[in-house]
């Protein structure tokens, strides 16, 4: 959509970007989340490969609860819903029914993001990561670095934490991206580029709770990008999601895949980029990343944040990983320094 715009409308947009996410939350009204089908190119519809993506599906999310919108990050729970958080600090979820229709949609307030004595650092949340065995969530705050920890359902905050390495993070450039590995480590990548890369760290355990030992290292993202989300496939890679805006070219984006093994502490680390999203094909401000396992196939979802903006869509994106992808050999051993975490 946005390459179609003049150039005066993308600086209006660039404008809008600049301050995006300044929300009041307001009383929740209808819970209807619909959805229509978008191809990934109108010229040339139905499947079709992207570097090492097959393209599956994709649809524009819309509803009429004023606080839909603004999703900066999602997850995807083993009974196939997904649960998505906006930088408004709403929580967003939905399923797809085998007929790919919308099934058990909400629209709800984050616990703890509303009040007379909150404002936006409280609620601009960027980053979900959940647990299946406990179902626990955790969710990262932009603007205030932290991490808050979520019962079962979201029922109450069980735990909050403001690691003292992110608190040199810059404002509004705080934690991005907030990934939970399966043997209980965590990752949290933050907004902000210095000389072209961002700063990480690796958690040895949940971050809310005292004892964690925590790493530096860094990520450089592809020239032009930055990074906005990440989830572990099931073969132990992670698979990076990353964004640019440019003029005139508007939005795009670059999925890459990360070995676990090649971490390290005080380590640069980059992903392998395997697909490209850009115009004229579809892509939005892509933000947040899910993985799905069915069938032997792996597939990756992206969803975009349209930052409550009219030029914008919330768009929810399904690829599924090429076959000779799929195939890998397992992992190697963790590189020297990050055994014991």
């Amino acid at each position: 959509m946005i390459s179609r715009l003049k150039r005066p409308l993308i600086l209006v947009l660039l404008a809008i970007l600049s301050v995006a996410g300044v929300r009041t939350i307001t009383i929740n009204n209808s819970q209807d989340i619909a959805f229509r089908p978008l191809d990934l190119d109108p010229a040339h519809p139905g499947p079709r490969r992207i570097g090492e993506l097959v393209f599956e599906n994709a649809w524009q999310l819309d509803s009429p609860n004023e606080n839909f919108g603004g999703i900066s990050a999602l997850t995807r729970l083993p009974d196939g819903r997904f649960i998505g958080v906006s930088d408004a600090g709403t929580l967003i979820g939905f399923g797809l029914s085998n007929d790919e229709r919308m099934d058990r949609p909400f629209i709800a307030p984050l616990p703890g993001s509303t009040g007379p004595d909150l404002d936006y650092k409280d609620r601009d949340t960027e980053g979900i990561t959940y647990d299946a065995q406990s179902g626990q969530f955790w969710v990262s705050y932009e603007v205030n670095h932290a991490i808050r920890r979520f019962s079962r359902s979201f029922s109450r905050v069980s735990g909050v934490a403001r690691p003292a390495e992110m608190q040199d993070w810059p404002a509004n450039r705080g934690a991005e991206a907030l990934i939970r590995l399966r043997d209980g480590r965590f990752i949290v990548i933050a907004e902000s580029v210095d000389d072209g890369i961002h700063p990480a760290l690796l958690f040895s355990g949940d971050p809310v709770e005292k004892g964690s030992v925590v790493s530096r290292f860094t990520y450089r993202p592809p020239a032009g990008y930055r990074v906005t989300d990440g989830v572990q496939l099931a073969d132990g890679r992670l698979a990076m999601l990353h964004r640019s805006i440019s003029l005139p070219n508007g939005f795009a984006a670059k999925i890459g895949l990360l070995p676990l093994a090649s971490l390290a502490p005080d380590k640069t680390v980059e992903s392998r980029i395997i697909a490209t999203l850009a115009s004229p094909l579809l892509v939005d401000n892509l933000e947040g990343i899910a993985t799905e396992e069915k069938d032997g196939n792996s597939f990756i979802w992206l969803i975009s944040d349209n930052n409550f903006f009219v030029l914008q869509r919330t768009v929810l994106m399904k690829f599924r990983l090429a076959e000779r992808d799929k195939k890998k050999k397992p992992e190697a051993e963790p590189a020297p320094g990050f055994e014991s975490l």
